[in-house]
């Protein structure tokens, strides 16, 4: 901690995030999600981009902030534009359950399919799911249409 608290006060992006990583799972200090979000927002007003992904979920949890999916949705949206199949992910979660966006199941498949294209791995398995209700919906829907 003490080489990370030293690259940090000289402005270092990295360590910034590596200390917000260190408060928000207890590893060598006490857990403190307040000062775990302190630390990321130092990191992402120098647009460290792995840290975007780690407010979004401190908002989308109410972890040292209140619980908040758009702004959780919004720091997404920020690791989204650097790549980060995590926030890609979570996008489509948050598309999926409708919390802090209209429900759109099309477009949680979207945000899915761009993180499966990165190797998310649950991303993949949801796209199966998606994929298999999508069938039964449409099934039942043309049972009940035709009357069968």
């Amino acid at each position: 901690m003490e080489w990370y608290l030293k690259a940090a006060d000289h402005g270092d992006p990295k360590a910034q995030y590596s200390i917000g990583v260190l408060y928000s799972n207890g590893e060598g200090v006490p857990q403190d999600y307040q000062k775990a979000m302190g630390w990321y927002l130092k990191a992402a007003n120098q647009e460290h981009a792995d840290v975007f992904f780690n407010i979004g979920v401190m908002y989308q949890n109410g972890k040292g902030v209140p619980e908040d999916y758009q702004k959780a949705m919004d720091w997404y949206l920020r690791g989204a534009d650097h790549g980060d199949y995590r926030a890609q992910y979570n996008i489509g979660v948050l598309y999926y359950e409708g919390k802090g966006v209209p429900q759109d199941y099309q477009t949680a498949m979207e945000w899915y399919l761009k993180a499966a294209d990165q190797g998310h791995i649950t991303a993949q398995y949801n796209i199966g799911v998606c994929t298999i209700m999508e069938k039964v919906f449409f099934r039942t829907t043309r049972e009940l249409w035709n009357g069968t």
